[in-house]
């Protein structure tokens, strides 16, 4: 049986990982693709790409039940059209691999992440996060505090407020786009925490990263501890998860401090399936009701390297 797929935002790091894993694991996959922009890396692997408007085009619906109808499974990659596609799943049949949409408007919301972290687990929080909005109306934190994006991914739209001058230039953002947390220092190692928890399959996994200076993981390291790990799951256990999520803490006075969850599959997902741990491979299979009886053995290794899409191991 051909199988068809269809990923969004073609172009991104995301969207080409998780392509090359589908052409790796089903033979003679037609992997279509859709993006805003033309041209970019996604020419070198989707069978087809389609040029669509913006997720929140009214437009982009039309557009997308018609590119969409003879596949077997959407798999949307861009925060925004996660969101679209978590909101509009019974016009797609379902065939969508997703998280459940009360995951999806969770993590979606930086704020609302915070807040129900702080509820649920607090020894896992930030100390504070607040809106920028309601900055204005409290009491002032001392500096320096961390700024970011109410909503996005990656290390996008970040910065850290660290004098009377950043401070003026709030001003000029939008108030209710933004949200203000608790820095974390700066000099510590950044961690992100793979999740995948199916019907038959619970798997964790974590990475010590670096970063390159635009955002990317560009070095990552095995780091295993148990006690993370199973206070890591506790989370994916309370949300009742049937997917993946993807979790990134700093380890600061000997405590996880969770900056950010993000309700899908991360860009390190294709160095993860060189490894063993196949969580978007998994998922997949499930969705599509396709048994794998196949034993997981995840591979030791010291480093991954990613650069311009491809990942060593050494």
């Amino acid at each position: 049986m051909q199988l068809k797929f269809l990923i969004t935002g073609c172009h991104g790091d995301l969207a080409y990982s998780i392509a090359s894993i589908i052409k790796k694991n089903f033979n003679k996959a037609v992997i279509l693709g859709t993006d805003i922009e033309k041209n970019g890396i996604g020419n070198v692997i989707f069978d087809n790409i389609y040029s669509v408007t913006k997720f929140n085009s009214s437009k982009y619906l039309k557009i997308i039940l018609k590119i969409s109808k003879s596949v077997d499974l959407i798999i949307p990659t861009t925060e925004g059209e996660i969101l679209f596609f978590s909101k509009n799943k019974k016009k797609f049949n379902n065939k969508i691999l997703i998280n459940k949409e009360a995951i999806v408007n969770l993590f979606s919301n930086k704020f609302k992440t915070q807040k129900y972290l702080q509820k649920n687990f607090n020894d896992l929080s930030l100390k504070f996060s607040i809106k920028l909005a309601d900055y204005y109306n409290s009491k002032k934190l001392a500096l320096p505090f961390f700024l970011k994006k109410i909503s996005g991914s990656g290390n996008q739209n970040y910065k850290t407020i660290k004098n009377e001058t950043d401070l003026k230039n709030l001003k000029f953002y939008k108030k209710n786009n933004w949200v203000i947390e608790e820095l974390l220092d700066e000099k510590l190692d950044e961690y992100t925490c793979a999740i995948i928890r199916l019907k038959k399959i619970k798997k964790i996994l974590i990475f010590k990263r670096k970063l390159h200076k635009l955002g990317h993981t560009m070095l990552v390291e095995s780091y295993k501890n148990i006690e993370i790990e199973k206070k890591l799951m506790n989370i994916a256990n309370k949300l009742n998860l049937n997917g993946a999520i993807n979790i990134q803490f700093k380890i600061q006075n000997g405590q996880i401090k969770i900056f950010d969850i993000n309700a899908r599959l991360s860009s390190t997902v294709k160095m993860r399936d060189l490894i063993g741990f196949q969580d978007c491979l998994w998922w997949i299979k499930e969705k599509l009701n396709i048994k794998d009886n196949s034993p997981v053995k995840i591979k030791k290794y010291k480093f991954l390297v990613k650069f311009f899409q491809e990942q060593i191991i050494y």
